[in-house]
C-alpha cells in the first residue's frame, strides 16, 4: 500500500473559528458535551467498519475507512495521555505524534474490524472517564506541542473534539 499524502494544515485554528470544511464550531464545546455525545459517535464509526470497501484508500491524500476509524482510537488515547501530562507536570511538552506514520507504523488496514471497534469503544470510554475527572479548576492548565501550540485542557478537549466530529464528516461526506 502506497504512503498517504500528509495533510499539512495546522488544525489548531479551529479553537478561534469555525472550520470551514466540516462547519463545526468548538469553541463552546464543554467536557460535558464530549462525555454526553462520545459514545454515540463510536457507534456512528464502528458502524463504517462494515463497509465493503472500509480497507481501500480512494485516492492518495485519503485514508481508507478503517485507517479513519483506528486513527480516532489512536487519537483518544494521545489525547488522554497530553491530558495526563497536563494535570500533572506544569507546562509540559508533548511528544511528537505523526498521524500518518502511526497509521502506517500500526498497518490499520490489517487489524481486524472487531478489533479496531474495541480499540475504538476503549479509547472513547477511557477519554471520557478522563474528562469526567477532571475538576473545573484545572481547565486552565497548560501544555504546548512541540512547534510551540499551546493548549489548555480545555482547548485540547475541543482540538479532539474536533478531530473525532471531523472524522466523521469525512467519513459521510466522502462515501461516493
Amino acid at each position: 500500500m502506497s504512503k498517504i499524502v500528509p495533510d499539512q494544515k495546522n488544525w489548531t485554528f479551529v479553537l478561534d473559528s469555525v472550520c470551514p470544511e466540516c462547519e463545526y464550531d468548538v469553541r463552546a464545546v464543554t467536557p460535558g458535551d464530549v462525555i454526553a455525545q462520545l459514545l454515540d459517535g463510536v457507534e456512528r464509526y464502528v458502524a463504517v467498519l462494515s463497509r465493503p470497501e472500509a480497507r481501500v484508500r480512494t485516492k492518495a491524500s485519503r485514508w481508507s475507512d478503517q485507517e479513519y476509524v483506528t486513527h480516532v482510537a489512536h487519537m483518544l488515547v494521545i489525547m488522554n495521555e497530553r491530558l495526563d501530562l497536563m494535570l500533572e507536570h506544569d507546562e509540559p511538552t508533548f511528544p511528537n505524534w505523526d498521524q500518518d506514520q502511526a497509521a502506517d507504523a500500526g498497518n490499520y488496514n490489517a487489524l481486524e474490524p472487531e478489533e479496531v471497534a474495541a480499540q475504538l469503544r476503549s479509547a472513547a470510554s477511557k477519554y471520557a472517564d478522563k474528562l469526567g475527572s477532571i475538576d473545573e479548576d484545572s481547565y486552565s492548565r497548560r501544555g504546548l506541542r512541540s512547534n510551540g501550540s499551546s493548549f489548555t485542557v480545555e482547548t485540547l478537549n475541543q482540538y479532539a473534539w474536533h478531530d473525532f466530529v471531523h472524522h466523521l464528516w469525512d467519513l459521510d461526506s466522502h462515501t461516493a
